[in-house]
C-alpha cells in the first residue's frame, strides 16, 4: 500500500513538473512575441511622428516663403534705377525656393517687382533703364548669382545661353506681359499695366515735352 502511495505521489510529482516546464516554454515565445510587437508599434508610431513633423515643418517653410515673397512684392515701392540692388538677398532667396516650391508664386511675384519698376522709370524719368549689363563672353555671367534679374531670367527664359544679350532695360517685361496676358487677371499687375500703358501713350505723344 505504502509503495502504490510513493508511486502515485512521483508520478503526480512528474507531472507537476512536466506542467511547469510546459508552461515555461509557452511562456519564452509568447514574451518573445509580445516584445517583438512593441517595438515595432514603436518604430510605426515613431516613423508616422517623424513623417508629420516633416510634412508640418515642409508646410512651414512654403508659407513662410510664400508670405515673405508676396508681402514684400505687394509693397515694394521701387526708387530710381538702382531700385533692384536695394531687395534683401534673403527675398532673393525666396523667390529662389519658390522655383520648386511653388512655381505659380514665382511667377506672379517676380512680374508685379518688374512691372513695378518699368512703371516707376516711365513715371519719373519717361524711359526705361538698363537693369542688366551681360558680358560678351557667356563664361563670365554667374546665372546662379542672388539677383533679381537672374530671378526673371529663370522665369521668362529669354537669356541665350549661346549668345547673351549686351543689356536688358526694364521695358523688358513690356515683351513678357504681351506674351504672358493670364497675369493682367492678377490685380496689381493688371493696374501698373495699365498705368504703363497710359504713360507710354502720353510719351509716344510727345505730351511731356509740350510748352
Amino acid at each position: 500500500m505504502e509503495h502504490a502511495t510513493n508511486h502515485t505521489q512521483k508520478r503526480c510529482g512528474a507531472f507537476k513538473r512536466n506542467i511547469v516546464n510546459l508552461n515555461k516554454v509557452l511562456f519564452l515565445p509568447i514574451l518573445f512575441l509580445l516584445f517583438n510587437c512593441n517595438q515595432k508599434q514603436e518604430k510605426t508610431e515613431n516613423g508616422i511622428h517623424s513623417e508629420s513633423e516633416l510634412k508640418t515643418q515642409s508646410e512651414s517653410e512654403t508659407r513662410n516663403y510664400k508670405k515673405d515673397v508676396s508681402e514684400f512684392a505687394l509693397n515694394f515701392s521701387p526708387n530710381g534705377a538702382s531700385a533692384l540692388d536695394s531687395i534683401p538677398k534673403s527675398i532673393i532667396k525666396g523667390f529662389r525656393e519658390l522655383r520648386t516650391i511653388d512655381k505659380n508664386a514665382h511667377k506672379k511675384y517676380v512680374t508685379l517687382i518688374f512691372t513695378k519698376l518699368y512703371a516707376e522709370h516711365l513715371q519719373c524719368c519717361h524711359q526705361s533703364y538698363i537693369i542688366e549689363h551681360f558680358p560678351a563672353d557667356k563664361s563670365e555671367y554667374d546665372f546662379g548669382k542672388l539677383t533679381m534679374v537672374n530671378e526673371f531670367a529663370f522665369m521668362s527664359n529669354y537669356l541665350d545661353d549661346e549668345k547673351l544679350p549686351e543689356i536688358w532695360t526694364s521695358g523688358i517685361i513690356e515683351k513678357w506681359l504681351t506674351e504672358n496676358p493670364e497675369l493682367l487677371e492678377f490685380e496689381p499687375i493688371g493696374k501698373y499695366d495699365q498705368f504703363i500703358k497710359t504713360v507710354s501713350e502720353k510719351i509716344k505723344n510727345g505730351d511731356y515735352w509740350d510748352n
